[in-house]
């Protein structure tokens, strides 16, 4: 029989009498024995909260050592109830646990045993604080519309597989056609050779038929999974389950990168050649010296009155041309600033935000595009240099040149925090972010060379080619694809665009027909063409190249007079392009100003 002022249930082991909103955690070892003890840590494997001392000699016996600890910061603010079993998916490594933690370092969910033995220095969050507001943050809204993107893109692919497939039996027809039109010219004697190229005819279409079935079949699976995944998550929100939700948030984010890569890789499948059957005029006379009618061969196109085909629509890079519409200049100097901007560095970071590098002020700054103001800014005790983003929301990295240094930051409640800095011993410029791997470019007194690193700041690779590969690569930037790196070298004797495989091997190059042009920013735009940024007094000081580096057409709605552009970025969702540019080309000029385009 219960009395009255006893503990009625485990719940009260841990707060305090008052309000919902009102209340102090205490230890729960403490309590058991009637004390009460504000709590100061939590331990995960025990889900009790803890008092300081406690806290400290909790892992003390043997077999508490292995229990994970958080500390105040970290610790549930919330009382300590049993978790429902299908709150959490088991570890795929350590089955008997469940995934309760994310590790914002390797941007993974874990269990309290992989944050034991993997996770110890890194930055381990408690799910159930991370999910309370899951609903309302813009990172599953984002993914909710990335997952309805992709399947629209996977409908139109379905679309254009059966379309191609269509056209490929309407040639193969229009070849059979010309080949039974040319056939009916001569005698029975060529039956033979009629069927040896009938057959030719047709295994090349069946080829291509399978081809594009297999695709259309590739797409129709990737689409199906991301409905399933948007279904999984409607079901989640609708059943207000936060935790599986966030769980299955991060999973998808991971899965939909990459369907989303090989959705692009079957997009970009173009069935630019047709086949068309081509008569051997020799045959008319001498029918006696060929075994076949003819040969099926690929085409283009042809102006003979003998060759059926179906007329090609694909245009090369080179011969397309992009034009670029000014919308407007961007100004980000703020009252605090002691001097002109000098913006160096670019990146998108969501639609309508970005964050720039300010050389001369010795700040990062975060813009919104559509309040038209800078939000953040944070200021650094020695200039940063360029900026790439790690997560499409928000994690970005900066490079510090004299630090010798990389500073990784986040975007939170509508400030700049800095999270660390890893020190890589060389004057850094340029950066990219792909596969999970940092691409910097470097030089220390014209001794230019590429590092390829972990996110954890570990070199896994460099490339100089003994000084003769650079000799003052400035920016560098990885395809969608992840395939290829292409590095800008402004140096004294080299002035080049070169794409480099993984490996530091030097696949094509690119070189101004103004030799003496210095290379500033460079981007990939949608179609896979990059744009250069050329330091020179010219109207045609923005360059677009193909991924092989071959020139490509690009024209401007307006003369914009004496400007030089430096750093450049582009947004893929609203095909903005921005350019960071000074008034003069003088050394000491600051690209004060930013120059937004439109991609039309």
């Amino acid at each position: 029989m219960e009395v009255s002022g006893k503990r009625q249930n485990k719940l009260t082991h841990s707060i305090s009498h008052g309000s919902a909103e009102d209340f102090v955690l205490f230890c729960i070892p403490c309590d058991r024995d009637g004390e009460r003890v504000p709590a100061k840590g939590f331990c995960t494997t025990c889900n009790e909260h803890l008092c300081k001392t406690c806290y400290k000699h909790h892992r003390k016996p043997a077999p508490l050592r292995n229990h994970v600890l958080l500390d105040e910061n970290s610790m549930p603010t919330t009382p300590t109830v049993p978790l429902s079993q299908d709150n959490f998916e088991s570890c795929d490594d350590h089955q008997d646990e469940k995934q309760k933690y994310y590790c914002r370092d390797h941007d993974t969910v874990v269990c309290s045993v992989c944050v034991t033995l993997d996770h110890r220095t890194c930055k381990v969050e408690y799910i159930p604080k991370l999910s309370k507001h899951i609903l309302d943050s813009e990172e599953l809204n984002e993914l909710m519309a990335e997952m309805k993107s992709l399947e629209e893109v996977c409908k139109l692919g379905i679309k254009r597989a059966k379309d191609e497939i269509k056209a490929i039996s309407e040639n193969h027809d229009k070849v059979i056609k010309a080949i039974h039109q040319f056939r009916k010219e001569i005698n029975t004697r060529l039956d033979d050779m009629e069927k040896i190229v009938v057959k030719d005819a047709e295994r090349i279409s069946n080829k291509e038929q399978m081809i594009l079935k297999s695709l259309s079949t590739d797409i129709e699976d990737i689409k199906d999974e991301t409905v399933k995944k948007q279904v999984c998550l409607d079901n989640l929100i609708q059943k207000n389950c936060l935790d599986k939700l966030y769980v299955e948030m991060k999973v998808a984010t991971k899965r939909l990168v990459e369907m989303k890569m090989k959705a692009k890789q079957h997009s970009q499948i173009n069935n630019d050649e047709t086949v068309s059957f081509v008569k051997h005029q020799a045959i008319i006379d001498v029918l006696e010296k060929y075994k076949q009618l003819g040969e099926i061969v690929s085409v283009k196109s042809s102006d003979s009155e003998n060759v059926a085909m179906i007329k090609d629509t694909s245009i090369p890079p080179e011969n397309q041309t992009l034009n670029l519409k000014v919308v407007e200049d961007i100004n980000v100097k703020s009252a605090s600033d002691d001097e002109n901007c000098e913006i160096t560095g670019i990146e998108v970071i969501q639609p309508d935000k970005i964050v720039v590098c300010d050389y001369e002020n010795r700040k990062v700054k975060w813009y919104d595009t559509e309040q038209k103001k800078t939000v953040s800014e944070i200021k650094l005790n020695y200039s940063p240099y360029d900026v790439a983003a790690i997560t499409y929301y928000d994690r970005f990295v900066v490079t510090i040149p004299i630090d010798r240094c990389v500073h990784f930051m986040s975007l939170k409640k509508q400030h700049i925090v800095s999270d660390r800095k890893v020190n890589i011993n060389e004057m850094c410029y340029g950066i990219a972010f792909s596969q999970d791997k940092l691409v910097v470019s470097c030089c220390n007194f014209g001794t230019g060379k590429v590092l390829i690193l972990d996110v954890q700041g570990k070199i896994l690779q460099s490339f100089s080619g003994d000084n003769s590969l650079f000799c003052w690569p400035r920016y560098v930037t990885v395809n969608k694809d992840g395939t290829s790196i292409y590095v800008s070298d402004c140096g004294f004797s080299v002035k080049a665009v070169k794409e480099l495989d993984w490996r530091g091997n030097v696949i094509n190059t690119y070189q101004p027909a103004q030799g003496g042009s210095d290379l500033r920013g460079i981007c990939e735009l949608n179609d896979g063409t990059f744009l250069v940024c050329l330091d020179q007094d010219s109207d045609d000081n923005l360059r677009r190249i193909s991924d092989s580096c071959k020139p490509c057409k690009i024209t401007i709605n307006e003369k914009l007079g004496r400007w030089y552009p430096n750093a450049v970025a582009y947004c893929k969702k609203n095909r903005k392009l921005y350019v960071s540019y000074s008034e003069t080309n003088d050394f000491f000029a600051s690209c004060s100003c930013i120059k937004v385009f439109k991609l039309e």
